[in-house]
């Protein structure tokens, strides 16, 4: 094979190597924010986007600061682009008698959630400020 030959085979599969793999995933976008309960940082909490229509399942954990971010797999952050359920946690959700912290999220951001968030291509940035009493039926007063 002459020389010229192979290093223009070479320079071939290099470029196909680097456009496949180091611009990311089109249908993904960088996701990240900021989880408040009851008006302080929610830390060590477990942040998933769920996409609606199509797509696969994100995960975050918030710091100490309640700062997220998601990833998609263990090396590629971001989540699906579209309308994403969120679902919010800290402790086990199961109906199981395992022991495991207290879950401190009310259902409404959880198993129930009603939370949601539109990924858009590019940075997103969604802020979550949850509150404890969510979903809690109130006591009506007595007459």
């Amino acid at each position: 094979m002459p020389h010229w030959l192979s290093c223009d085979l070479y320079a071939i599969l290099v470029t196909a190597l680097l456009s496949s793999g180091c611009g990311g995933r089109a249908d993904l976008a960088s996701v990240r924010g900021n989880v408040t309960l009851d008006g302080q940082p929610l830390a060590d909490a477990f942040v998933v986007y769920a996409p609606v229509a199509q797509g696969t399942t994100s995960y975050g954990r918030t710091d100490s600061s309640g700062r997220y971010e998601m990833m998609f797999s263990d090396r590629e952050a971001g989540a699906w682009i579209g309308e994403n359920l969120v679902r919010i946690n800290t402790g086990d959700v199961s109906s199981g008698d395992r022991a495991g912290p207290k879950e401190r999220v009310p259902a409404v951001y959880n198993q129930q959630t009603t939370l949601k968030a539109d990924v858009k291509p590019g940075a997103n940035t969604f802020d979550f400020e949850l509150k404890s009493s969510a979903g809690k039926i109130l006591a009506a007063p007595k007459e």
